[in-house]
C-alpha cells in the first residue's frame, strides 16, 4: 500500500465537500476518485481535485487505485453501501450516524471483522486535540468523579434545509423522512455530542428516558427532544435539542461535564473549574484549557488523517464501528422510549431497530 491512503468518495453532497477539503489537506490521504448519482455534482468535485468521477459505485470499487472509501450519503444508505464496499475489501470511513438501526450497525461491524478491514465513523472527538486534553484531565481526576453531563442544541433550521441542506448543493427530501434519516435533530445533530461525551468521560449509558415531538416543522422527524440518561458510574446526563428554536440561543449555551470537584464548559476555548490543584490546574478558579487549534477544515483533515494512518499501519481506526454503534444505541433507545413511554435499559440486544 502506498505512503498515502488513496481514497474514493461515495457521495459528493454537502458534508462531503467539507471532508474533501480535509482529505486534500491531510498528510496521509489523497483523492483518487469521486462518485455520486448526480453526474454534475460528481463532476464538480472531480474537477476540484483533479480526479476522475463516476455515477457508479461498482466502477469506483473496481478501481485498483482506490485503497479505501469515504461514504457520505443519506443515512439509510450508509449500511448497504458500507457492506458493498467491505465486500470489495475496501476499508470504510462512513459519515455519522453509522446507520439508522442497530441491526444495520451490527451487520456493518460483523462484515468488517469478517473481511479483516477497517470500519470507521467520521466523528471528531477522538482525533481532536482539545477533546483528548479534556479526556486526560478527567482521567487524572481534575474534576473528581463525574456526576452529570449536559448537551444542548438550540438551532433554527431554515425551510430550505429540509430540501437541500444548508448549502443547497443537492435537492433532496431525505432529511424529512423518518425511514431515510432515522430521525431528526437527535440523530442528525446531537449524536456528535453523544460520541464526544462518551469519549471524554469514558462512561457508558445504562438507562435512557426521552420525549420528542414535531411541533413546528412540516416533516416526519422530530424537531424537539429531551433525553435523560444514567451512566454506568451513576452519573446523570441530560440532552435538550431543537431544530426550530426561534431566535436560537443568544446567550450561547454550551455543553458541560459536572464533577464532584469541578466542572468543564465546552466554550471556545473550553474552560474548567477545579477545587484542587490537579494536573497543573489552579484551584478555585475558572481557567481556559490549552490545546492545539483544530485544523482549518473544521477537524476534517484530522478525521481523514486518523483514518488513513490507522489503515496504512494496519491498526484500528480512532473511531471504530463499535464507537459509532454506542452513540447510535443511545439514540435508538431514546426514540424507543418516546414511543413506548418508558425508560429503556441498555445495552440493547443485538440486531434491534
Amino acid at each position: 500500500m502506498p505512503q498515502k491512503l488513496r481514497i474514493g468518495m461515495i457521495g459528493c453532497g454537502e458534508i462531503a465537500v467539507q471532508t474533501a477539503k480535509g482529505i486534500a489537506a491531510a498528510t496521509s490521504a489523497e483523492h483518487v476518485m469521486v462518485m455520486d448519482v448526480s453526474e454534475p455534482v460528481a463532476a464538480d468535485l472531480g474537477r476540484t481535485y483533479g480526479v476522475p468521477h463516476t455515477t457508479s459505485v461498482e466502477e469506483l470499487l473496481a478501481n485498483p487505485a482506490v485503497d479505501a472509501v469515504y461514504i457520505a450519503v443519506p443515512h439509510h444508505l450508509h449500511a448497504p453501501l458500507t457492506l458493498q464496499a467491505l465486500a470489495a475489501g475496501k476499508p470504510v470511513l462512513v459519515e455519522k450516524p453509522i446507520a439508522t438501526t442497530l441491526a444495520d450497525a451490527d451487520a456493518m461491524i460483523a462484515a468488517a471483522r469478517a473481511a479483516g478491514v477497517a470500519l470507521a465513523v467520521a466523528y471528531q472527538a477522538q482525533v481532536d486535540p482539545t477533546a483528548q486534553r479534556l479526556r486526560a484531565l478527567i482521567a487524572a481526576g481534575a474534576i473528581g468523579k463525574v456526576i452529570g453531563t449536559r448537551i444542548v442544541y438550540r438551532g433554527d433550521k431554515p425551510e430550505t434545509y429540509w430540501s437541500g441542506g444548508y448549502s443547497g448543493r443537492i435537492r433532496t427530501d431525505w432529511r424529512t423522512s423518518r425511514a431515510q434519516a432515522g430521525g431528526g435533530v437527535l440523530i442528525m445533530n446531537t449524536v456528535h455530542d453523544l460520541n464526544t461525551l462518551r469519549f471524554i468521560t469514558g462512561l457508558e449509558a445504562t438507562r435512557v428516558y426521552a420525549e420528542s415531538d414535531t411541533f413546528t416543522t412540516p416533516v416526519e422527524v422530530e424537531d424537539y427532544v429531551a433525553v435523560t440518561y444514567r451512566y454506568d458510574n451513576g452519573a446523570i446526563g441530560t440532552l435538550e435539542a431543537g431544530s426550530a428554536i426561534r431566535g436560537k440561543d443568544p446567550r450561547g449555551a454550551v455543553n458541560r461535564i459536572y464533577g464532584q470537584d469541578g466542572q468543564i464548559l465546552f466554550s471556545n476555548p473550553p474552560q474548567i473549574y477545579a477545587t484542587a490543584e490537579v494536573a497543573g490546574l489552579r484551584a478555585g478558579a475558572w481557567q481556559e484549557v490549552p490545546a492545539a487549534p483544530r485544523d482549518r477544515e473544521g477537524g476534517r483533515a484530522a478525521i481523514a488523517d486518523g483514518f488513513a494512518r490507522a489503515v496504512l499501519a494496519g491498526e484500528p481506526p480512532p473511531v471504530r464501528g463499535e464507537d459509532g454503534r454506542a452513540a447510535l444505541e443511545i439514540v435508538v433507545a431514546a426514540y424507543r422510549s418516546g414511543r413506548e413511554h418508558r425508560a429503556i435499559t441498555l445495552p440493547l440486544e443485538e440486531g434491534v431497530g
